[in-house]
């Protein structure tokens, strides 16, 4: 019979391997979503609507950031629905590509602390008792 001690230790212990396999898989779904993305192209700019005569949006434009140096570019869609709802979805799959950049960073980070825990666990269980 395992002493109450180490009975919580071998539960938590066999518990890791599954919560790894998790995370794993996890950074697997971010890392295929993200390349998925990038193939279907980013667009990193904001729309702007330039107004017909009558002062109504019409023209559609893509204003993307300035470089330091340079004239901020500006990038002529048109009035065609299909061109501005691709340029859209662009725009849409570069903030869907940056959140989970984010969520891939704050899993990389949670793998590392997750290590250096465990790493620190392992030093107590070898220490000399």
């Amino acid at each position: 019979m395992k002493k109450a001690h180490t009975a919580e230790l071998t539960l938590l212990a066999g518990e890791l391997p599954a919560l790894i396999q998790k995370m794993e898989l996890d950074m697997d779904a971010v890392t295929i979503r993200m390349a998925g993305l990038k193939d279907a192209g980013l667009i990193y700019a904001s729309e702007h609507w330039r107004k017909d005569h009558e002062g109504e949006p019409r023209y559609f434009y893509l204003i993307y950031p300035q470089k330091q140096g340079e004239q901020r570019r500006r990038e002529y869609v048109g009035c065609d629905k299909q061109k501005i709802d691709q340029a859209r979805a662009g725009i849409a799959r570069a903030k869907e590509y940056d959140e989970l950049n984010g969520s891939l960073a704050k899993l990389s980070r949670c793998a590392q602390r997750a290590s250096n825990s465990l790493r620190e666990a392992r030093g107590f269980l070898c220490a000399e008792h």
